[in-house]
């Protein structure tokens, strides 16, 4: 069981004076520091927040930018192949003219060799004709 004396009073006075000297040398600056880290990370968190919400920005910029940028590419890829269709077409029409030409010019080419082929078969059959008639007659007609 516990007495109750001077001893208590002392032990009491004691107490009393080391939480005073605890709070003063050992509480007091522990309660700062965890204010200050409270404060610090407080501020880590909102700067945090702020970087978020900028990234989040430029996220979005980013984003707004490289569908501008594909549009572009999209617009200029069907520019290009539309003229790479349109002097293809070009191509081949200068290319079907050009072997039309060369058709009509071997055309005419066989026309005149025809025609002086049928000159000469001409010349020939009459030189034929009156060297047969010549001989069957015994003459020259």
């Amino acid at each position: 069981m516990i007495d109750i004396n001077s001893s208590l009073l002392l032990q009491l006075i004691n107490f009393v004076f080391l939480f005073i000297v605890l709070h003063f040398i050992l509480f007091k600056p522990i309660r700062g520091v965890m204010q200050e880290r409270e404060q610090g990370i407080g501020s880590a968190l909102s700067d945090a927040k702020i970087a978020q919400e900028r990234m989040r920005g430029l996220l979005e910029q980013y984003n707004t930018l490289l569908a501008e940028a594909k549009q572009k590419a999209t617009n200029a890829y069907g520019i290009r192949y539309q003229q790479g269709l349109d002097a293809q077409r070009d191509m081949i029409s200068a290319e079907r003219a050009k072997a039309g030409e060369m058709l009509d010019k071997a055309r005419a080419e066989v026309s005149a060799a025809s025609a002086a082929a049928r000159g000469e078969l001409k010349k020939e059959a009459e030189r034929l004709s009156q060297d047969i008639t010549a001989k069957l007659l015994g003459r020259s007609v």
